[in-house]
């Protein structure tokens, strides 16, 4: 026996004893652990939707190629130019409001004995909800243009005014779509599914149609007219 009144046997049964117990709640919360693991779904739902601009903007640059001597020229040509084409514009209905002009700027054109030319540059860009006027004129610009201009740019960009309700009811389609994935995982194994425990989001995709062109930071084409816009959402559910 002991000095302690317990002997080496007794003692060694105690602490083998208090070991086991211990294990079995050790392992008995690892156990309740992978349970509650394994108590949700996790799934990700998708939604699309074509949809169609509304603005387009145009953005365009003109230029004058002038002798060196004869600057001052170049911007009083540069000058009657715009004046022309914000004729055109009117002529078509398109207002001034929706007209925005950059300052003007100029280059040197240079040759074997130093500057040879300069190049006058005006840009400007119009901002409108006609769209067929736009187009009409930014694919056959001729008609605006005068006598030895240069047309050095022209780009349209189409954009969407209501594209925010159109991800807000993208996101509710997709949030649906997750939920039936997950009906479907559950009803195979005879469960059913509860509340969403949680919900990401992703980045939009906005493309011309049938494009599969995506990007982690999302995508926004403005090169189309028509468009398609796709989201997904990663979500997680309870299982009851």
């Amino acid at each position: 026996m002991g000095a302690n009144g317990v002997n080496h046997p007794a003692r060694a049964a105690w602490i083998l004893a208090f070991g086991i117990v211990l294990a079995s709640v050790v392992l008995g919360g690892s156990f309740y652990t992978a349970r509650g693991a394994r108590s949700t779904v996790q799934v990700v739902g998708m939604a699309s939707q074509p949809f169609e601009a509304d603005l387009v903007k145009w953005s365009l640059s003109v230029s004058r190629t002038v002798p060196v001597r004869e600057l001052r020229s170049g911007y009083d040509q540069i000058g009657s130019d715009v004046e022309r084409i914000l004729a055109g514009f009117e002529e078509a209905g398109l207002p001034d409001s929706a007209i925005t002009l950059q300052p003007v700027t100029t280059n040197p054109l240079y040759g074997p004995d130093g500057i040879r030319e300069y190049q006058v540059n005006q840009s400007l860009f119009l901002l409108s909800d006609d769209l067929t006027s736009v187009e009409r004129l930014a694919l056959d610009p001729a008609g605006l243009m005068g006598e030895g201009v240069l047309l050095q740019s022209s780009q349209l960009e189409y954009f969407y005014s209501g594209l925010a309700a159109v991800k807000r009811s993208l996101l509710a389609r997709a949030t649906e779509d997750a939920r039936m994935r997950a009906e479907e995982i559950a009803s195979a194994t005879n469960e059913s599914i509860g509340g969403i425990a949680s919900a990401r989001a992703g980045v939009f995709q906005i493309t011309e149609p049938y494009s599969t062109e995506t990007a982690a930071y999302g995508v926004y084409n403005t090169s189309s007219r028509k468009k398609q816009i796709r989201v997904t959402l990663h979500a997680v559910f309870a299982l009851d």
